[in-house]
């Protein structure tokens, strides 16, 4: 009985502790977003939030976050805002293309409207991919967007269940909004992590 009520305890504590983490992490990746007057701030701050979740999963379990959190968003901020920049840049063109051919009743342009809405599907799938692959690699900027865009096409089941969880993460903060602030981005980032390793060849892991 009394080993039972150990173990009880002992859960409730790992429990307890892991929303602790979750919380802290989402805090540092606000106030560094904010920490870099928000745009530039939240490329770095989304990829140092994806690196110390990843290193966890990969076992890291006694992690220093600050520390670790920190000297990725340092290192990391350039490449990481290139990165960023070039994804809003293609995403802003993708949209305008689409609002364009959609504003004419031409059976052409009407074609290149839903081959431009594909196209931004696929472009949402590789954002989902982009950060995992991210910190998961050691690429140039431009290779990173090649690698999730043939992680997001290569694996449509693994792509599928990452909306879908996504979704469900969203929906669960939309009930409970209040939860965005302190757990919405690293709720998001866990589901996205985990999924994307899953997903990485074992073999091509690089710590």
């Amino acid at each position: 009985m009394g080993i039972g009520y150990e173990g009880l305890i002992w859960k409730i504590y790992r429990i307890a502790e892991s929303i602790a983490r979750i919380l802290y992490i989402n805090l540092l990746w606000v106030a560094f977003s904010l920490l870099g007057v928000i745009v530039l701030g939240f490329f770095p701050a989304t990829a140092a939030m994806f690196s110390v979740v990843r290193k966890s999963m990969l076992g890291e379990k006694d992690i220093p976050i600050f520390k670790t959190f920190w000297q990725y968003y340092k290192t990391e901020f350039i490449q990481s805002n290139l990165l960023g920049l070039a994804l809003v840049l293609i995403g802003a063109v993708l949209y305008v293309d689409l609002r364009f051919f959609q504003s004419s009743d031409s059976i052409i342009t009407l074609a290149l409207s839903y081959l431009f809405l594909f196209l931004l599907l696929v472009y949402f799938a590789v954002v989902l991919y982009i950060f995992p692959v991210f910190v998961h690699y050691q690429f140039k900027t431009l290779e990173y967007i090649k690698y999730a865009l043939i992680m997001a096409v290569g694996r449509p089941f693994q792509t599928l269940f990452m909306i879908v969880g996504c979704l469900l993460v969203l929906t669960l903060l939309r009930m409970v909004p209040m939860l965005m602030l302190y757990f919405g981005g690293s709720l998001l980032c866990y589901v996205l992590m985990w999924k994307s390793i899953k997903s990485f060849p074992k073999e091509e892991i690089q710590e």
